[in-house]
């Protein structure tokens, strides 16, 4: 089902915005805020995994457990939701999602390398993204 607004002046369609209801949750899709850090253990890249239907779509209502799997020159520091109720630690590979979405915290390791960040859950199809490190 989709909502559409349309938006006129004088007559003229100046905007068009839709919005549709999602179907159920189908996939892991992750995104980094960074391709490169410093292979100088301090540097951290932020991923984030979405929960998105066969469209493409992010599911909002979406509540998975996701798993990470950090391999190579980094390692998982933090994980989190957002979700202002949740007591669950940050110092695991596992979270579940919140309104769709979670993060991952990786940081990198001395050597100059890459890490290869996967995420899986155990009714949805996994995603996974390299960051390279750069001494």
């Amino acid at each position: 089902m989709a909502l559409r607004a349309v938006a006129t002046k004088d007559g003229n369609i100046v905007d068009t915005v839709e919005v549709s209801t999602t179907g159920g949750p189908s996939w892991i899709v992750l995104s980094a805020d960074r391709k490169n850090i410093a292979a100088d253990r301090r540097d951290v890249a932020r991923i984030v995994a979405e929960i998105q239907d066969e469209q493409g779509r992010m599911v909002p209502i979406a509540e998975n457990e996701i798993t990470f799997d950090i391999q190579g020159e980094g390692k998982l520091i933090g994980v989190d939701n957002g979700h202002p109720q949740s007591h669950a630690s940050y110092k695991t590979n596992r979270r579940k999602v919140f309104n769709g979405l979670c993060l991952a915290i990786v940081q990198s390791t001395a050597r100059a390398g890459q890490i290869r960040i996967s995420a899986s859950s155990s009714t949805l199809r996994a995603d996974s993204l390299t960051i390279a490190t750069r001494a």
